[in-house]
């Protein structure tokens, strides 16, 4: 019981940071360490409280996916021209998540560097607050430098959410459309991890820790939060608030660095 309370808390927390640019996988190892939730493999639970979050975007943007699924059979430039964005901004991620996948694993494993990326998190967001404002939309060239942008934020305490979202304030992108193709994009993504996590499971049986049940309860637990998340996300994009989660990373990265090296 003790152990299905740590998920579910881990899964409320991974439902809020997925979507707000406060890193959800800094938020899952900072979290992990201090309430001393193991996981044997690393990153199984974590891509499970993933798979929940694509509920959420799928949930969130069905209408929107509906309409470019129509567009595409029908044969629309502008629905193709979309597909073709998003699975651009989404190479960068996967070339340096089978390159340097062993790096990531240890950084995983490191708490103390997690709370340094989440100031280095904070200080991006605050600084993309100043960019100049723009109502341009997502282009060929702007889509890859967002998916670089995805791409970093792979270490965990860097922002997935945040990097995209906020580089694409320094590219013009206009806020609604940048939250979109930021979400969007990460759909693949996380569709592609859950899955490859589904096989292993399937083959190797679960030695992450944490029961079925329990991984069950996390998964439904980050969908219903995390499509909260969004809504409020894209509410405080619209108001230009977006910045203040820099503050929050700030003092988030520097409180757990302080006590971690007490």
């Amino acid at each position: 019981m003790e152990n299905l309370f740590k998920v579910i808390l881990l899964a409320v927390i991974q439902g809020v940071t997925e979507f707000l640019p406060v890193s959800s996988s800094g938020h899952l190892v900072l979290s992990k360490h201090f309430l001393g939730l193991e996981a044997s493999t690393g990153a199984t639970l974590e891509i499970v409280l993933h798979a929940g979050t694509l509920i959420s975007i799928l949930v969130f943007y069905a209408k929107h996916l509906m309409k470019i699924a129509t567009g595409v059979v029908r044969g629309e430039k502008e629905s193709i021209k979309f597909i073709l964005l998003v699975l651009l901004g989404c190479i960068p991620a996967i070339v340096v998540g089978f390159t340097v996948k062993d790096q990531l694993q240890e950084a995983f494993a490191n708490p103390r560097f997690v709370s340094c990326t989440l100031m280095a998190t904070g200080l991006f967001l605050i600084v993309s607050h100043f960019a100049k404002p723009a109502e341009k939309k997502v282009s060929w060239v702007s889509g890859f430098v967002i998916g670089l942008a995805q791409a970093v934020a792979m270490l965990p305490g860097i922002s997935r959410s945040g990097s995209t979202i906020g580089m694409s304030r320094f590219l013009g992108i206009e806020p609604k459309q940048a939250a979109e193709y930021s979400f969007l994009m990460s759909a693949p993504l996380l569709a592609g991890v859950s899955l490859l996590a589904l096989l292993d499971l399937a083959q190797n049986g679960n030695h992450c820790g944490s029961s079925f049940l329990e991984l069950s309860v996390g998964f439904v637990v980050s969908a219903v939060v995390g499509y909260f998340s969004i809504k409020w996300l894209v509410s405080l994009l619209q108001r230009g608030r977006f910045w203040r989660f820099g503050l929050y990373c700030l003092g988030m990265g520097l409180t757990t660095f302080v006590l971690l090296s007490i």
